[in-house]
């Protein structure tokens, strides 16, 4: 059962509701780190379905891959009924590479925010595996997104 609440997008973030499930919380009482991971991967997968698989679920001609994740964890988000957002949108595009950016923030438009992220993929020609330029379609996908890069706090 997804229980993700369909996307919205404004002029360069998508942003995707989702619930807080029991099974994210660890024995602190918040959201764990592998959980936000997987919100971030979810949210982007529901806002940019062509990253590497069609609608059917099979894998594309090329693939779009993880290779460097950042992430600041502002607040503890904790189990609760209420659900948050996670925001989406581009910060760079390279030749073959794209950085997504992410805030995670409480679905009410309280202010709250929980995490801030990027995340670096690089696309790869799926046979070969090497690194496959985007076409100019591609690129016109990602540069409906374009914003700036989050600020993210230093080591």
């Amino acid at each position: 059962m997804d229980e993700t609440a369909p996307p919205t997008i404004s002029t360069h973030r998508g942003r995707v509701e989702m619930p807080v499930r029991w099974s994210d919380v660890d024995l602190f009482g918040h959201v764990n780190n592998a959980a936000y991971l997987r919100y971030l991967d979810d949210a982007r997968f529901t806002l940019f379905p062509s990253m590497g698989v069609d609608e059917m679920g099979a894998l594309s001609a090329s693939l779009l891959v993880v290779v460097k994740h950042e992430i600041d964890y502002v607040a503890p988000l904790t189990f609760r009924p209420a659900p948050f957002a996670v925001e989406v949108w581009v910060s760079r595009i390279g030749r073959s590479s794209v950085d997504f950016a992410y805030e995670i923030v409480d679905a009410a438009d309280s202010g709250v925010v929980y995490l801030r992220a990027r995340s670096r993929m690089v696309q790869l020609d799926s046979a070969t595996h090497t690194a496959r330029a985007f076409t100019p379609e591609e690129r016109a996908l990602y540069e409906a997104y374009l914003d700036e890069s989050p600020e993210l706090r230093g080591w």
